[in-house]
């Protein structure tokens, strides 16, 4: 028979079974596979998503010395700790994505495990709370805001390595210099017991390397990023309200003093390490230019949670508003559930109230200083952990404790699972530039195409891809030369016949938009998508257009078409994924008091229209409420033919329309005016499906087709697709369809769909005219379709060959 244990509890003699060998070991088999679980959300598909902007920095550090390493950061906003620490791993991992990308995902488990040291140290004696590091481990092992910056080449899962290994550090302090805070009495109230020991070699060991590993941590955090001093002076203020509340009620041994000074000569020491780099970190943050924005505190709350609970990623569940309130709910009962505790509630509280502290302080809510706040990543997960022992006697008992056990461990898997599929398979997760240069390099020209970079450290991430095409990089200073910029414009694309940019940060690198306003002047922008934060814009230079046989055309708000100039050839040949020139002159009789858009639009035989581009004329520089009578406007219109358009010859089209209400302007009675007829010819290959803008993707199989993905949206609303939809409203589906490679013997003619919406059906060639028999192996197909929404359910169904899917429900009022 097991002994019984007693314990004493107001007063009265309660009688307690010790927990059996295997209660106490399954904790920690939990911590152990949370680690797992841990590692393998950090080094899974490490290089899926492209480098970006500062991973090409980071990378461009590897091939400097440890001195020009220390020189480049210098004239940086960064010390060069990590750097270092990168360039010494990369001598043994190489220099690859992958290989870059490694270190933070081994640091990423280790914050893991050092958040699992600071929770078992924290309650190590209690059996009753046994369960608590593993839950711990286990919110940071799911955490999105953690995997994200596992998978980057950069400094911030360092520094919050850094930051947790810290205040791990100053826990373990406490502990073996002055004790550690316990109930003695099974009360609430706290009491002091003494820890030391008579002095021999291991317990001044013991006391000596929590110290050394506080200046270590402290140290470290100083080099690799500016903002650590929050940290440290949040682990500061732990120490000295500890200190004090331990001083008060004379339970400090040894002497208080002594304490206070032995804590102050250890920060002395991370200084002085730290005093070599300082002059350089004070001019640097006082002369970087600053980049945040004053936000009001609720938004900024709710920035802080979304932030804590799933970092940038764009893949949230919807409603967002219980995901946040249970993320600030979780930690706040934390608090309390560890009053018993009160350093670890303490230390916890600041730690994680420092950086969000820091960045109301300092207007920093923006999307470049969000990832400040994964330095208190650590502490929301400690904090939330505890909620659950919320309960007397600290144990999850009672229905309260056993919910919110339950919802830490749902919420927070519940995360996980709404947002980590998406990253994993997102090729714009990060600046797609992997995706772009992987198009430009099946695509692209070196003798007929450049591409243009307009902000500075795109150059390094460019370069780590380099497809190889020429490279121009504008502007070439800061501020801007008007002069400088127009005359290297001008020297690099001529005899050029299409310009591929790159537009990253414009406010900053070109806010007056000197570039973008010079190529709308003199190119046709073609294909706009954006990749990530990254637009890539394709621009055609117009060398080779002829007037068209056309008399000029009066519209009834007093404007007149004087001409059209296209392509050479008769009809005009376009492949897909290239572009259709017109040239519109336009003169106008009287001056006008609104402004009006152009649109051209490139229709099917059904009269659905596959392409377009609307604009005020002159690429938006030239707007009609400035022009003068008899003045000569140039506008020019480059229409993008969609990738996978089926072959065939198209009608063109003009139309004109108010900027403001979008009401058509007519001419002659007519709405819309025919340019001719195009001739879309077919591509003489797919392009990487990672480029071609889409709403959804799908990479689905049905049948002997694959489904790459769709955009599904209310008629007249593709620059708007979150439109609700009405009953009664046409919504448009554009699929995007890929033969198999090679075709199967029983590759069928015409292949038909069935899609489905509420109780409208609607059943149709794959692809309309184009039939399914003359496509070639591996060939992208893009087909548009409209159905009725009569109301019910919003979910589309679609069907081909014999399979079905059920697509994303439709937004509705």
């Amino acid at each position: 028979m097991r002994r019984p244990d007693f314990r004493v509890e107001e007063g009265k003699f309660k009688v307690e079974r010790r927990p059996k060998i295997v209660d106490l070991q399954l904790p920690h088999f939990a911590v152990a596979a949370s680690l797992l679980l841990a590692a393998f959300l950090r080094f899974y598909r490490l290089d899926a998503s492209s480098l970006w902007n500062d991973e090409g920095n980071s990378w461009a550090m590897l091939s400097r010395s440890f001195g020009e390493i220390a020189a480049a950061a210098a004239a940086d906003i960064h010390p060069p700790g990590y750097y270092w620490l990168l360039k010494a791993w990369s001598l043994l991992a190489g220099d690859s994505a992958a290989a870059m990308r490694s270190l933070s995902a081994m640091l990423g488990v280790t914050l893991a495990a050092l958040i699992a040291a600071i929770a078992l140290r924290a309650v190590r004696r209690e059996t009753s709370w046994r369960w608590f590091p593993a839950l711990a481990v286990f919110l940071a092992a799911v955490n999105p805001f953690q995997i994200y910056y596992s998978q980057e080449a950069r400094m911030y899962m360092l520094l919050a390595v850094e930051a947790t290994g810290l205040f791990w550090a100053l826990l373990w302090m406490i502990e073996t210099q002055g004790g550690e805070w316990k109930s003695s009495d099974g009360s609430n109230s706290p009491s002091l017991q003494s820890s030391t020991r008579p002095s021999s070699f291991s317990s001044a060991l013991r006391q000596l390397s929590p110290q050394a590993l506080f200046v270590c941590f402290g140290v470290a955090g100083l080099w690799t990023h500016y903002s650590f001093p929050v940290i440290l002076a949040a682990a500061g203020a732990s120490f000295v309200v500890w200190w004090a509340m331990a001083r008060r009620r004379s339970l400090l041994r040894p002497s208080p003093l002594a304490l206070l000074l032995r804590f102050l000569m250890l920060n002395l020491l991370i200084l002085l390490a730290f005093l070599p780099w300082l002059p350089t970190a004070i001019e640097r943050v006082l002369n970087w230019p600053k980049g945040g924005v004053a936000i009001r505190a609720l938004d900024g709350l709710t920035l802080t949670l979304r932030t804590l609970l799933f970092g940038p990623l764009r893949s949230t569940p919807e409603p967002l508003g219980p995901w946040l309130a249970l993320a600030g709910l979780l930690p706040l009962v934390g608090l309390f559930a560890l009053r018993r505790r009160p350093f670890l509630s303490l230390a916890a509280g600041l730690w994680l109230l420092a950086p969000v502290a820091m960045m109301f302080g300092l207007g920093l809510f923006s999307d470049a200083f969000l990832k400040f706040l994964l330095a208190a990543s650590p502490a929301w997960c400690l904090l939330a952990a505890a909620a659950p022992w919320i309960g007397s006697p600290m144990r999850v008992s009672g229905r309260l404790g056993q919910a919110l056990l339950l919802a830490a461990i749902g919420f927070s898997a519940g995360a996980a699972l709404a947002a980590l599929p998406h990253y994993f398979s997102d090729p714009f997760a990060r600046d797609n530039y992997q995706g772009i240069a992987r198009y430009l390099r099946a695509v692209g020209d070196p003798r007929a195409d450049l591409v243009l970079l307009n902000a500075p450290g795109q150059q390094e991430v460019w370069r780590y891809y380099d497809p190889g095409l020429p490279v121009l990089a504008l502007p070439a200073q800061r501020p801007a030369d008007p002069a400088d910029v127009q005359a290297r414009l001008e020297a690099a694309t001529r005899e050029k016949r299409r310009i591929f940019a790159l537009f990253w940060a414009t406010d900053e690198a070109d806010p007056t938009q000197l570039v973008e306003g010079w190529l709308n002047a003199n190119a046709f922008k073609t294909v706009e998508s954006w990749q990530g934060n990254l637009r890539f814009v394709v621009y055609t230079l117009a060398n080779d257009l002829v007037a068209a046989d056309f008399a000029p055309v009066r519209w009834e708000n007093g404007m007149v078409l004087l001409g059209v100039e296209q392509g050479d050839s008769s009809p005009q040949r376009v492949s897909p994924g290239d572009a259709l020139l017109v040239r519109l002159t336009w003169s106008v009789e009287h001056s006008l008091d609104r402004r009006y858009k152009v649109s051209v639009q490139l229709l099917d035989e059904r009269s659905q229209v596959i392409a377009q581009h609307d604009g005020e004329p002159g690429g938006g520089a030239l707007p009609t409420d400035r022009w003068s009578p008899g003045q000569r406007i140039i506008d020019n219109h480059g229409v993008a033919i969609p990738f996978g358009a089926p072959p065939g010859v198209y009608v063109l089209k003009a139309a004109l329309y108010d900027a403001e209400t979008g009401a058509r302007v007519r001419h002659s009675e007519e709405e819309m005016l025919s340019l001719g007829s195009v001739l879309v010819v077919r591509a003489v290959q797919a392009p990487p499906t990672e480029v071609i803008p889409m709403q959804h993707r799908l990479a689905a199989t049905l049948g002997r087709v694959h489904l790459i993905g769709y955009d599904a949206y209310r008629r007249g609303f593709a620059h708007a697709p979150k439109t609700p939809v009405r009953p009664g409203d046409a919504v448009t589906f554009i699929f995007y369809w890929q033969a198999p490679s090679p075709l199967p013997a029983d590759w069928p003619a015409d292949l038909t769909m069935a899609l489905r919406l509420g109780e409208q059906e609607l059943s149709a060639p794959l692809a309309g005219a184009y039939a399914t028999g003359a496509w070639t192996a591996g060939e992208l197909v893009r087909s548009v379709v409209e159905i009725i929404y009569g109301g019910g359910d919003a979910r589309p169904r679609l069907t081909v060959d014999g399979v079905s899917i059920t697509l994303e429900p439709l937004p509705t009022q």
